[in-house]
């Protein structure tokens, strides 16, 4: 009988708890790694070649093992899932087996950003990281030119939507909001996109403009975009024309005060009128 406390008893107890225990793969990256499905999995069992195995998670979460069958491994890490694989064959088939598991491929989990932005498609969500929705706007290029900065509405996988404006998603906690896969992010287009207004009377180019996608277009910024004021202009007798009702305004008071703007809508009319000698 050996001395427990001898050294050749030491090295034999050692020696067991060793070959006990499961086995993970050698410079595993990441054995907390969380597993999910579609990805691709190598099962190795130390000499029982017959049981290793290649196999992608399906979509139910379950991948297949020679003996043991469909094992759900989804939302386990990796040494989780090794150990699970490890128990079911030690308890009908073998006695301490060595199961090492690997990643072979990582699934890609997508969010699509669709409608006015400058880049628009799916993004990848990494596979050792988060993907916010501030990121998610940056990756597809920000705001295109039409986009509506307060319509941009976020389309979770599970159906519910919410929506944001770009001040919102810039100033911090909104543009935090983790995404998952198969959300979408959509950016409507502004509403006054196709819509103008007319500048007629003495300006240097009378006619309808473009009005902004910002929806924000000030009285004196209109005249600018046509030109400017002629020689014959009077500015105190500046009428607007809003689908019927006629407003007077005196054009060169409101550039000279400048901290209030007069605000213009779709299909006004603005008429400069000529000055009288």
């Amino acid at each position: 009988m050996l001395n427990p406390g001898s050294a050749v008893s030491r090295f034999i107890l050692v020696f067991a708890m060793a070959i006990s225990l499961p086995a993970f793969a050698a410079g595993e990256e990441d054995t907390s790694y969380v597993l999910r499905p579609n990805d691709s999995i190598r099962v190795a069992v130390y000499e029982e070649p017959d049981l290793s195995v290649q196999v992608r998670i399906l979509k139910t979460g379950e991948a297949s093992f020679p003996l043991v069958g469909s094992v759900n491994v989804s939302g386990l890490s990796v040494s989780a899932a090794a150990a699970k694989i490890r128990d079911l064959y030690a308890r009908d088939y073998l006695v301490d087996p060595k199961v090492t598991l690997t990643v072979d491929e990582y699934a890609t989990e997508l969010i699509s950003v669709i409608g006015a932005v400058k880049s628009p498609g799916q993004i990848p969500i990494p596979v050792s990281g988060q993907l916010d929705l501030a990121s998610a706007m940056a990756t597809a290029g920000g705001l295109a030119e039409d986009a509506n900065p307060g319509g941009i509405q976020l389309v979770r996988a599970s159906g519910t939507t919410s929506t944001f404006s770009m001040a919102d998603i810039q100033a911090g906690t909104v543009g935090r909001i983790r995404l998952d896969s198969g959300d979408r992010i959509i950016v409507n287009r502004s509403p006054f996109v196709g819509k103008t207004l007319t500048v007629l009377g003495q300006v240097g180019r009378p006619g309808p403009i473009a009005f902004p996608a910002s929806g924000r277009l000030d009285l004196v910024n209109a005249i600018a975009l046509c030109g400017g004021l002629t020689e014959l202009a009077n500015p105190k007798k500046t009428t607007i024309n809003r689908k019927g009702k006629i407003i007077l305004l005196d054009f060169r008071a409101i550039s000279q005060r400048g901290d209030q703007p007069f605000l213009l809508q779709p299909e006004d009319v603005v008429t400069v009128a000529e000055r009288l000698f």
